[in-house]
């Protein structure tokens, strides 16, 4: 186990999260053998059926499933079952959260390339967040670029505000919930902010700006996590010839349309 720790820190080091998050092995022993990977976005009851199904015993989550103290594990609750199941089938649960999104190779900066930018550059804002800047070659319309990111993160839409026909050559991304570096990211010459989670305000501090934005979902903007992991894990496993299973697991969107 301690091999694979050692893997997910060097690319996402702990001291990267933000303030307060709960980052690195959240349940399990460091010290136990490795006998195979499940990468997800969430630790579900799913996630913990395929670990037990491919006999691994761990699951590497963006989310942490602890993240505020708790005072008791009660099993009538999801958060009590879950870890009544990891712990009862000897399952360790490790989180890379802000520290991925913040990372050098980490998430923002894999969900920028995804969505076509170049010239890929960190850009620190408020606090510990380091999103992303990147360039478009010839700039295309905030409409093109929607559509654009709807077909690379393979979700069902991409919800623009702003001027669907301004040209957007400049772009910031923060996956997940990064509306609020929205004056950050205009200060920085961005025409445009790509984000997961956008609210009523921010959505008005964009028009006021003159600027646009793309909410592509908070799911959308970070199941990239999981092939972004996984492929780095493997990757990395194969160095020292170890064989190790990895199975991926893609969460489907929660929320529906109708």
């Amino acid at each position: 186990m301690k091999d694979v720790i050692r893997l997910c820190e060097r690319l996402a080091p702990p001291g990267l999260a933000a303030d307060g998050d709960n980052v690195g092995l959240i349940i399990g022993d460091p010290a136990s053998r490795c006998a195979g990977i499940v990468v997800a976005l969430d630790l579900t009851e799913g996630a913990v059926a395929l670990a037990i199904a491919e006999k691994a015993n761990l699951i590497v989550v963006h989310h942490p499933p602890i993240y505020y103290p708790i005072k008791r594990i009660d099993l009538a609750t999801p958060q009590g079952r879950l870890i009544d199941m990891v712990v009862r089938h000897g399952i360790a649960v490790y989180a890379m959260h802000t520290n991925l999104d913040f990372a050098p190779r980490g998430l923002n900066d894999y969900v920028a390339r995804l969505a076509g930018l170049g010239n890929v550059r960190p850009a620190a804002g408020p606090g510990k967040a380091v999103y992303r800047i990147g360039t478009l070659g010839k700039g295309m319309t905030a409409a093109a670029f929607a559509r654009q990111v709807k077909a690379a993160l393979n979700i069902s839409s991409a919800r623009l505000y702003g001027d669907a026909k301004k040209t957007v050559r400049i772009v910031a991304v923060c996956t997940g919930a990064g509306a609020d570096l929205l004056a950050d990211a205009d200060a920085r010459g961005a025409d445009l902010l790509l984000t997961g989670e956008v609210r009523h305000h921010n959505a008005m501090e964009c028009a006021g700006r003159g600027m646009c934005m793309i909410e592509a979902g908070h799911l959308g903007t970070e199941r990239p996590m999981v092939s972004l992991v996984a492929a780095y894990i493997k990757k990395m496993m194969v160095k020292p010839g170890k064989r190790i299973r990895i199975t991926s697991l893609y969460a489907e969107e929660p929320f529906r349309d109708y």
